[in-house]
């Protein structure tokens, strides 16, 4: 069961062209395009003549044209034009959705159009800041999981799982020992956990030269209903406190997203951030390959899980105390569903 009533991510603004893009949001067919001013526009992947899906059409300055009779639409779903008649029938007409676009994505209200409210967008301005380096995940493209979005929510706020999921890139031994702590607001869930004098992760040591132990910490809130966005840091071992400022630190910020398509497939999208060597290019495009490694682990390990809970949907599972913020976080998705 999905979230309506808020904003998705439907698509990175690079992917909009001048041809429709078709994308299943929330188990509801969308065609997706830039029409001629520029604006990124959502409507319902049908024309209401005989339901050939308009992403199979053609865009023509700020509309859409069916493919099959030709019927046009303009950006709010109103058909305009009907070949061979002057008359356009009562209620022909598609769906459209509310759209904004910022820090290069393309987000969809699914829900009621008139409760769209922009400031529950996440606050994602990293992608945009000159001050930070920027690497959309997967060539600014989405990332295609079999699996129920919760459970990409459920892995963020559960980082101990990097020690055996990613043991070469971002584990280091000793990390999971620290307790984690959860903060449940409003909107959103955060889990932080700090570990002083611990190994660096392997990704830094490889890229970054480092040696010795650091002062680490991941702090991940996801902001309803799957926007996350990860502070993983690290400091000179004895450095570092917790809850104290640390924006002079060298940290990495990853902004990850589920949407869902069905029950149990969805799309993630990702971007990962960071404040230090921001003009290194080499660097830059190592970040990328490594993150795309990171990336496709925790696909395999969602996507195995997915087939076990829809083989097995009764079968018992058990909490541990790591669980303790992604359980916050479905409490949170519950009661917004009521």
């Amino acid at each position: 069961m999905f979230l309506t009533d808020c904003w998705y991510v439907a698509a990175w603004g690079s992917e909009l062209g001048d041809a429709p893009l078709a994308r299943k949001i929330c188990g509801e067919p969308i065609a997706l395009y830039r029409a001629g001013d520029g604006q990124a526009v959502a409507l319902e992947d049908r024309c209401c003549h005989r339901n050939l899906p308009l992403s199979m059409g053609k865009v023509e300055g700020n509309d859409i044209r069916c493919g099959y009779h030709g019927l046009r639409f303009d950006p709010s779903g109103r058909c305009n034009d009907v070949p061979g008649q002057s008359q356009i029938p009562p209620g022909a007409r598609v769906r459209h959705y509310r759209m904004v676009e910022r820090w290069k994505l393309v987000w969809i209200w699914i829900g009621d159009a008139s409760k769209a409210d922009e400031s529950h967008l996440p606050d994602w301005h990293y992608i945009d800041d000159p001050k930070w380096a920027a690497i959309a995940g997967n060539g600014a493209k989405p990332i295609p999981m079999k699996c129920n979005w919760e459970l990409h929510n459920d892995n963020l706020l559960d980082l101990s799982h990097v020690v055996y999921v990613h043991p070469g890139t971002l584990g280091s031994a000793g990390m999971e020992k620290y307790p984690v702590q959860t903060d449940r607001r409003e909107r959103s869930v955060r889990m932080t956990r700090f570990m002083p004098d611990v190994q660096p992760m392997p990704m830094w040591s490889k890229l970054l030269n480092l040696s010795g132990n650091m002062d680490r910490w991941q702090v991940a809130e996801i902001v309803l209903p799957s926007h996350c966005t990860i502070d993983a840091g690290f400091a000179p071992a004895g450095t570092a406190r917790p809850n104290e400022d640390r924006s002079k630190s060298a940290y990495l910020t990853i902004l990850l997203t589920a949407t869902p398509e069905t029950e149990t497939t969805s799309f993630m999208f990702c971007a990962q951030i960071r404040n230090f060597a921001i003009d290194d290019t080499e660097l830059t495009k190592r970040f990328a390959e490594n993150s795309r490694i990171i990336f496709e682990e925790d696909v395999t390990v969602l996507e195995a899980q997915q087939c076990v809970f829809s083989k097995r949907p009764d079968a018992a599972i058990i909490d541990i105390n790591v669980d303790a913020p992604a359980l916050a976080m479905r409490r949170l998705v519950a009661q917004h569903r009521a």
